[in-house]
């Protein structure tokens, strides 16, 4: 922890939002009266001295050796002075992106504000993303139900860097104002990879807002997943099943079905949330064991290795597939036929269902001649 001037705290995280329109879309205005009340108060308070709770700041810095050097409150000054010299990537605020906004007005209704008021910033500094991603969830718990999702955006910039530095080119991950929208495989919104990435973390597909107990678990096995160093791998590992999957699935020609097909190629497959989560937490299900147990995280690796050994089986049989042989593999028909039982809650039907069916695949992915088994789970 350090005190610094305002504005050199924000000429250091700027950087890291110059492509997403500033830092105050990362979280939707609040437009309330009493809202807007408590901000005036807030940025009124600022420009008379008022001190606020520290903000919090995550930098990923690779360099094991000067992160050893950092012994007092000079060295760390010193790292810092370096912070803005790395990738926009590395840098992001974990917590306090409203005490940040305030800031920034209050820099705007007074121009000396940003050299002359001083505000005390925690860094929270590591070589591990899945420590800083540790880290902003616990400092989050005390949230209102789904801020861990808003708070990962913030940092989605590091955990999305790493994806692409351990996937390539392999998959395309849009950020929300990319303005673009998926038109081939293995092409996935940020949020959505988010989403996943809760959703495997806590080996459960859905968080029943009105049900403030089932999320709380949720948030206590995100956090302790999370503090585990074979877990970011084992989602990026997952991620990159998941791309592959919807590349040879994509590859299937148009299958002829009416208009009125949920599925009518294969490149639209996985279009669906429902596809994605059931089949990200197929795979965590099966090296993590069933929500509510403890996860044995020696056997983690182990298990995730059978799991890739058996699914590799299933994706050299569908490489060896002309497009006409892989619409007759994926049994387009069968599927939409299953997809169109009547149910009260179709998106929970749904994820269940795609659930079951890579449950199945996972399972007996040697001896699959169709997905006829599996849509039949």
């Amino acid at each position: 922890m350090t005190t610094m001037k305002v504005g050199d705290f924000l000429s250091i995280v700027a950087p890291a939002y110059e492509d997403k329109g500033g830092l105050e879309g990362q979280r939707p205005a609040l437009k309330t009266k009493t809202a807007l009340t408590i901000r005036d108060r807030l940025v009124g308070d600022l420009k008379q001295g008022a001190i606020v709770p520290p903000v919090v700041i995550g930098v990923l810095c690779l360099d094991h050796e000067k992160l050893k050097k950092i012994e007092n409150a000079e060295t760390l000054d010193g790292l810092i002075d370096q912070i803005s010299e790395l990738p926009h990537e590395s840098v992001s605020i974990i917590d306090g992106m409203q005490r940040t906004t305030a800031f920034l007005e209050a820099g705007v209704e007074d121009g000396d504000f940003f050299s002359r008021s001083k505000q005390r910033f925690e860094f929270w500094i590591s070589g591990n993303l899945s420590s800083l991603v540790y880290r902003m969830l616990v400092l989050n718990t005390g949230q209102v139900p789904w801020e861990i999702a808003r708070q990962l955006e913030t940092i989605y910039a590091q955990f999305l860097q790493k994806i692409k530095s351990e996937i390539g080119n392999d998959i395309a991950i849009f950020k929300r104002d990319d303005e673009r929208r998926r038109r081939e495989s293995a092409q996935y919104q940020a949020s959505v990879i988010i989403r996943l990435f809760l959703s495997f973390a806590s080996r459960r597909m859905e968080f029943d807002l009105k049900d403030r107990i089932a999320e709380d678990f949720a948030r206590i096995d995100t956090i302790e997943a999370s503090s585990h160093d074979d877990f970011l791998p084992a989602f990026i590992e997952t991620l990159e099943l998941l791309a592959a999957f919807d590349r040879e699935f994509s590859r299937a020609a148009p299958s002829g079905l009416d208009k009125t097909a949920r599925i009518q190629e294969g490149k639209a497959f996985f279009n669906s949330y429902p596809a994605l989560v059931g089949f990200v937490n197929a795979i965590a299900v099966a090296i993590m064991d069933e929500p509510g147990f403890g996860v044995e995280w020696g056997d983690v690796r182990t298990k995730l290795s059978d799991v890739k050994k058996s699914l590799n089986l299933l994706l050299v049989k569908l490489e060896r597939m002309n497009p006409e042989d892989l619409v007759q593999f994926l049994e387009l028909p069968l599927l939409n036929e299953r997809l169109m039982v009547k149910s009260g809650q179709v998106g929970r039907f749904e994820r269940d269902f795609f659930f079951k069916a890579f449950q199945k695949a996972i399972r007996n992915a040697h001896r699959l001649e169709s997905m006829q088994p599996c849509w039949l789970a």
